[in-house]
């Protein structure tokens, strides 16, 4: 396992960096990647030759091992988890909003200029956001003209999940037995369970800094200047993934602090590793957002007004997110069809924040994004607004009241500072987020957090009687199968027939709420829309057209699906300051407008039209779902006289 972890760091290294390079040298292209792909193979033989590396054991000598673990019922719920992310990311489309809204369209700018570049957008985030992930899926895109295999990004990273927890536990001194069964129980959290057979870009990074702390502690261990040269590139790497990731790279610091004097016996290849430490970690979008915005992270823009005004005050930042984190945490699966509010829960829910926002108290909140609502975007848990998750949190309150109950006095033994450090080091940065970051359903963005934040419970004694408990064991595999059937049952994924027997169903009982919501939930649903509008975009659009105009606002997903319909074109934003004159200057003769952003912007589309001299060539009306408020906007087609 440790030599795949080693094997992704550097492909991810590999790949962030030869973006970084590429964009430098204006060759963001097939040949360019051609030649970092054909160098990269080239060290890798010299490596190989030079070391005499050898795999420690072959895959027969594997099997007997594996197939004995699949006796075991946890190591099996992962495996089932596993093999439902890989089908259902193999069966549907890309279709995560933040992805399609503007981190797949940035890469195909980029891919477009042959660099990294300040797109012109009205969507400030496809210029300021940390760039991790889109380095990754850059040479899929390019090689490939589809967005179907960047799934597998996140699939990759949650196969090195468990043994990445298990690692890192032991090497906390969290105990053999413990560790083992919290490891299968904290893979089959939401967030990572959800987002493997996604484009998400919150869980991936876990595996970075689970590794940056593993192998900074077995550099100490073993005097390994190689494992500690991996471990800054790996912590390096979460902060290039998020943001929001930034205070993990203390954890790491905690970590290698003890081996650091490593770093000098080879104070060349330390450079070397410090040097791409540098280009795949947060430093290159921070030194570029400084040069065009005067600010390492540019969130007041005000083309972000419409989706949060970020001016926390650190102490009401934190005192806010202590609420909204761990009800984001606790939401049952699907909240949205919960008695006695079907389909309702979710605006009910939504005005009491509202009000609750106008009272004096909640007006310190208002600088939140939508403080404590839930997004009716879902009619449940989803990769969108996932926590750790309900099970994992139930099973955690569980045994500590278990221990509470038992009173074993605490046994007597060395516990060392350093560990006892960093094992509570990750609640001062989760204190550290809670005071910078209040988006809106922000508990996704802590996913890199979550595993970190468990061994200050699990170094207790009590946790090694509590796992043999056999009432406990049923608990924790309980939420796997709940995970599971979550998984499954994904209203953008659905790995049953779902269209076919709600369809039926709602034909023969078209009374019953239960049933109707449901067919709506899986037949009408917002991401049905969206394999609409793209299939809309993919015919609607002349062949010939190489450049082609994308009117639209924050939140506006269609730009994706533009891109895709033709290899060869080529899509320019249009913001709302843009002459005609600029239009004509690219070669743009068809344009696709939002609805929304129109009527927001501009008024009407026959004030569109007159302003930009255009005709309308055809529009594209979309079924409004009955559950989803307000109306999703329409599309329109139009041509330049």
């Amino acid at each position: 396992m440790l030599n795949l972890v080693r094997l992704w760091i550097l492909l991810s290294t590999l790949l962030v960096s030869a973006g970084w390079i590429l964009s430098a040298l204006q060759q963001l292209n097939r040949a360019g990647y051609g030649i970092v792909f054909a160098l990269a193979g080239i060290a890798a033989i010299f490596w190989q030759k030079k070391t005499k590396w050898r795999p420690q054991k072959n895959p027969a000598q594997l099997f007997p091992k594996f197939k004995l673990r699949g006796k075991h019922p946890a190591p099996l719920f992962f495996r089932l988890l596993v093999v439902l992310a890989l089908l259902s990311g193999a069966m549907y489309p890309a279709l995560n909003y933040d992805a399609n809204a503007y981190r797949l369209p940035r890469v195909f700018h980029w891919l477009a200029a042959g660099q990294w570049h300040w797109i012109h957008t009205f969507d400030s985030r496809m210029n300021f956001a940390a760039c991790g992930f889109e380095w990754l899926t850059a040479p899929l895109i390019l090689f490939t003209h589809t967005d179907r295999f960047l799934f597998l990004i996140n699939w990759i990273s949650y196969l090195l999940l468990p043994g990445l927890i298990f690692s890192v536990f032991i090497r906390l001194q969290i105990r053999p037995r413990v560790a083992w069964w919290w490891t299968w129980f904290l893979a089959a959290g939401w967030c990572f369970a959800l987002q493997a057979a996604s484009v998400a870009n919150d869980s991936f990074a876990a595996i970075y800094i689970l590794a940056a702390v593993d192998l900074a502690l077995r550099a100490r261990e073993k005097k390994s200047a190689p494992d500690l040269w991996l471990s800054l590139l790996a912590a390096a790497l979460a902060t290039g993934a998020k943001q929001t990731n930034l205070p993990l790279a203390a954890l790491w610091l905690i970590a290698a602090w003890p081996a650091l004097p490593l770093f000098w016996k080879n104070p060349l290849r330390t450079a070397v590793a410090a040097g791409f430490a540098l280009l795949v970690s947060i430093v290159p979008i921070s030194f570029l957002n400084y040069r065009h915005c005067g600010t390492w992270l540019p969130l007041q823009d005000p083309a972000l007004a419409a989706i949060g005004k970020f001016h926390l005050n650190p102490f009401w930042g934190i005192i806010g997110n202590a609420f909204c984190i761990p009800a984001q945490n606790l939401l049952p699966p699907f909240y949205n069809l919960l008695p006695p509010f079907y389909g309702y829960s979710t605006q009910i829910w939504n005005e009491l924040m509202r009000h609750f926002l106008h009272t004096s108290f909640g007006s310190h909140f208002t600088s939140f994004e939508n403080f404590g609502f839930m997004s009716d975007f879902y009619h449940g848990v989803s990769e969108g607004n996932a926590g750790i998750g309900f099970g994992v949190c139930v099973l955690i309150l569980f045994s500590s009241w278990k221990l509470f109950k038992i009173h074993r006095p605490v046994q007597p033994g060395k516990r060392p500072q350093f560990f006892c450090l960093l094992r509570a080091a990750p609640w001062g940065l989760l204190l550290v987020f809670m005071a910078k970051v209040g988006t809106f359903e922000n508990a996704r963005q802590l996913a890199p957090y979550y595993v970190l934040l468990f061994p200050i419970f699990l170094i207790r004694a009590g946790h090694s009687d509590l796992v043999r408990r056999q009432n406990w064991q049923r608990l924790g595999l309980l939420t796997m199968a709940v995970t599971g059937i979550l998984t499954a049952t994904l209203s953008e994924r659905p790995l049953f027939p779902a269209k076919t027997i709600y369809q039926a169903l709602h034909e023969k009982f078209p009374g019953c709420q239960l049933i109707s919501d449901e067919f709506f939930r899986y037949v009408k649903s917002k991401y049905q829309e969206m394999v609409a509008r793209r299939n809309y975009l993919q015919t609607s659009l002349p062949a010939d057209r190489t450049a082609v105009g994308y009117y639209a606002g924050n939140l506006s997903v269609d730009e994706t699906g533009i891109w895709l319909a033709n290899s060869q074109r080529q899509v320019e934003d249009i913001t709302p300051g843009d002459s005609a004159e600029r239009l004509r200057s690219l070669g743009i003769h068809y344009a696709i407008l939002d609805g929304a952003a129109v009527s927001n912007t501009v008024g009407t589309i026959g004030q569109w039209l007159e302003k930009y001299d255009a005709r309308l060539v055809g529009d594209y009306t979309f079924p409004k779902p009955v559950l989803i408020k307000p109306p999703p906007p329409d599309l329109y087609l139009v041509r330049l006289n």
